[in-house]
């Protein structure tokens, strides 16, 4: 499906990421369109598992325990990071 829009404002830099990226400015507009509509929709309502932000399936409620500063910095100090 083709559609046209006004997006002069934001052409030149799609096109800059798009050559950053080795795609065509179409490609990669396609898919940050595509990702700005999932991120408003929820992804069980299209058959995908719930990611965040970043990728990661978040944790269940009640998992066991809570990720604490003080258990993070125990973590360090046990690997000596």
């Amino acid at each position: 499906m083709r559609i046209t829009l006004d997006i002069d404002d934001v052409l030149a830099a799609a096109q800059k990421l798009a050559n950053r990226d080795q795609k065509t400015a179409g490609k990669l507009v396609s898919e940050l369109m595509r990702e700005a509509l999932a991120a408003r929709v929820k992804p069980e309502a299209v058959g995908r598992p719930r990611r965040d932000l970043y990728g990661f399936k978040p944790m269940p409620v009640g998992g066991g325990y809570t990720v604490t500063n003080e258990l993070v910095n125990e973590l360090r100090d046990e690997l000596g990071i």
